[in-house]
């Protein structure tokens, strides 16, 4: 009797503790499963806070990009916002203490992001308006720039017009060769071998526009080789020495005046042929005339 007791103690102890062990085991299994609920949603919460960080490092990238007055100081919010982002991603552990201190740091900087880019879009406006003004000066600048251009062209053609046409001109050039007779009087002459001279007669044209007073003739006179004969000096043509014949200085009025050149010659170095006489006021070319020898 006592012995069929003891084995109902047993097995009713073993039916006890087997619904104790279901209980703990049930107990450690809902325990770890809202531990990992817990842990979850921590972690979803650590991500999101990342997630608006990041956010909120590009809106001061774009802002930065736009180069105002409050580049700098955005550039040092950014970098708060980054150290902040990159020291939660590198937690190890976390917990809902930690979570709500992010939350409230979170809190504040977008705070101060929101004033700082309000004030920094008004500076971009500020300077999208200041851009479109100085745009504007720019293209009047510009239109202005090309009439006085245009103005200083038509200045320049005028002077220039006015230049060619205040230059002297001559007219009516002849050369003749001249013969001394014993009596000392010159007459022409049409043998090389007779002449002792060139008589150069010109005429220098009226001019309104041209400038009065003292003008320096030069005349040049070329044997068929091109040779300067009774050389006199030398005058700059075109930054280049010439030889001359003859000078002469001419009051100038703007009226028209007559001119005569005698230039005597030795008849022992003259031949048959072309003669030329080149005509110069000042350093320029205005006409010249021809005459044979026989």
């Amino acid at each position: 009797m006592m012995e069929e007791n003891k084995k109902s103690n047993n097995k009713l102890i073993t039916i006890i503790l087997g619904v104790l062990l279901a209980a703990v085991l049930g107990y450690t299994f809902y325990s770890n499963s809202e531990h990992k609920k817990i842990t979850d949603a921590i972690e979803d919460e650590k991500l999101e806070i990342e997630q608006n960080l990041d956010s909120m490092i590009v809106r001061y990238e774009d802002a930065i990009a736009q180069k105002t007055a409050m580049s700098g100081e955005l550039s040092l919010e950014r970098d708060k916002i980054i150290a902040l982002r990159d020291s939660i991603k590198g937690l190890k552990t976390i917990n809902y203490s930690l979570i709500s201190k992010y939350r409230k740091q979170l809190a504040q900087l977008e705070v101060t992001n929101k004033e700082l880019l309000s004030m920094n879009e008004s500076l971009t406006s500020d300077n999208k308006l200041l851009t479109i003004n100085l745009d504007s000066a720019n293209v009047k600048i510009v239109q202005q720039l090309a009439k006085n251009d245009t103005l200083s062209n038509l200045n320049l053609k005028l002077t220039e017009k006015v230049t060619i046409g205040s230059a002297l001109k001559v007219s009516s050039a002849k050369v003749l060769a001249m013969r001394e007779r014993t009596s000392g009087k010159l007459v022409e002459t049409t043998r090389s071998r007779n002449t002792d001279a060139f008589r150069v007669n010109f005429t220098i044209a009226s001019n309104a526009i041209s400038e009065q007073g003292e003008r320096e003739i030069y005349v040049q006179i070329l044997d068929s080789k091109g040779n300067t004969l009774a050389v006199k000096g030398e005058f700059l043509m075109e930054g280049n020495p010439t030889n001359y014949s003859d000078k002469t200085i001419v009051d100038y009025k703007n009226d028209a005046v007559d001119v005569i050149s005698l230039v005597e010659v030795n008849r022992d170095f003259l031949t048959t042929g072309l003669y030329t006489v080149n005509l110069f006021i000042e350093n320029k070319f205005v006409g010249s005339s021809t005459i044979t020898l026989k």
